[in-house]
C-alpha cells in the first residue's frame, strides 16, 4: 500500500526503514523521503512507526526538533 503518493514510499518500505534502525517519524522520513513534499501522509507514517517500532512514541502535540531539522512537512502542523 502506498503511503506517501508524493515519493513513492510504500508500507513495506517503512517497516523496512523501522526493522534497519529508524525510530522515529523523522528516521524515516530521513531514510525514504516519505513526508517531505505534501506532508499529507504524515499521519499514517506516524502511526506506522508507533504500531511497528520497538520504542513506543509518545502522543506529542508539538513536533520534535529532530522532525523540524528534517524538514517533515507535516512537522510544522
Amino acid at each position: 500500500m502506498y503511503v506517501c503518493h508524493c515519493n513513492v514510499v510504500t508500507d513495506r518500505d517503512i517497516l523496512e526503514s523501522i526493522a534497519n534502525g529508524a525510530r522515529c517519524v523523522a528516521d524515516v522520513a530521513r531514510e525514504t523521503g516519505a513526508g517531505r513534499t505534501c506532508g499529507n501522509c504524515i499521519s499514517s507514517l506516524r502511526d506506522l512507526v508507533c504500531q511497528h517500532c520497538p520504542v513506543r512514541a509518545e502522543r506529542r502535540t508539538e513536533p520534535d526538533a529532530a522532525e523540524r531539522e528534517v524538514g517533515v512537512a507535516g512537522a510544522a502542523r
